[in-house]
């Protein structure tokens, strides 16, 4: 008995999977999925790793390199390089798989689910910042301005940075994290055990991919790891119930500009 692309025991191989040469397999299979998330982490490990040698030489001294870093503009950057350089290391794969056609872009969820799914986004991002404003009301004033500080690196400084962390943060993050988390890793995972436990272990993938925002400790970080779960986990049931990427890909752009925008005024404040 095998398990199928949703979750559910079949007796012959999962939909969507090759059966004979020539046949399109529309959706990815787990080693596509590791490979893809796997990129991401070794990109943003590599755009960090070249960004700290580039600076290093720039400044003509590695001497104090690991503290100066840690501030502004050079953090700033930091943290959109490697961000960037996550994604880019994400791609080739992706576009490997679709000029060989073992996935398609409906297989990977790039259709359309009809108007009232993305009502349902706008209802769960509303839902989203109520939560957070439950959190926060938990919080005194200066532990609520520390959590924001720890995301504070995402937004550039000069107007060429201010425009990538614009693009990064609400093009690029929903449209790549999207397909690596919701289309990919739980893809593949489904083929493999029930879709209930995939959807968990993607979700805890992408919780973990970002607790670079839980690194304030404390109360913050719990904080800022619950709101990143409540996100994934409303990411994953528009993508499970919509069978489709848009709504989630909806929802979490909304999600990261009105973030970012409430950052830019705290900071400049």
């Amino acid at each position: 008995m095998v398990w199928g692309p949703n979750g559910k025991r079949t007796g012959s191989r999962p939909a969507g999977i090759a059966q004979r040469e020539g046949t399109v397999s529309v959706g990815f299979r787990l080693r596509d999925a590791l490979i893809i998330v796997l990129g991401n982490i070794v990109g943003q490990l590599a755009g960090a790793l070249g960004y700290g040698v580039w600076l290093a030489f720039a400044m003509g001294t590695a001497e104090g390199l690991a503290l100066k870093i840690q501030l502004d503009p050079w953090r700033n950057h930091l943290v959109l390089v490697s961000g960037l350089s996550g994604y880019l290391f994400m791609l080739p794969w992706i576009l490997h798989l679709l000029r060989k056609r073992r996935i398609t872009l409906s297989g990977i969820g790039f259709r359309w689910p009809g108007m009232r799914w993305f009502v349902y986004a706008l209802l769960a991002f509303i839902a989203l910042k109520a939560f957070s404003v439950w959190l926060m009301s938990l919080l005194d004033e200066a532990t609520i301005e520390k959590s924001y500080r720890t995301m504070e690196g995402v937004v550039g400084t000069g107007p060429l940075w201010v425009f990538m962390s614009a693009v990064i943060v609400v093009v690029a993050a929903p449209l790549l994290e999207e397909t690596a988390f919701r289309g990919a890793l739980y893809q593949g995972l489904s083929r493999h055990m029930p879709r209930l436990a995939a959807a968990l272990l993607a979700t805890i993938a992408f919780t973990a991919i970002h607790l670079q925002y839980a690194l304030a400790g404390g109360v913050v970080a719990i904080v800022t790891t619950a709101q990143v779960a409540m996100l994934g986990a409303m990411l994953m049931f528009l993508y499970m119930k919509s069978r489709s990427l848009w709504p989630g890909i909806a929802l979490h752009a909304l999600n990261n500009g009105v973030s970012l925008i409430f950052l830019f005024a705290l900071l400049r404040h």
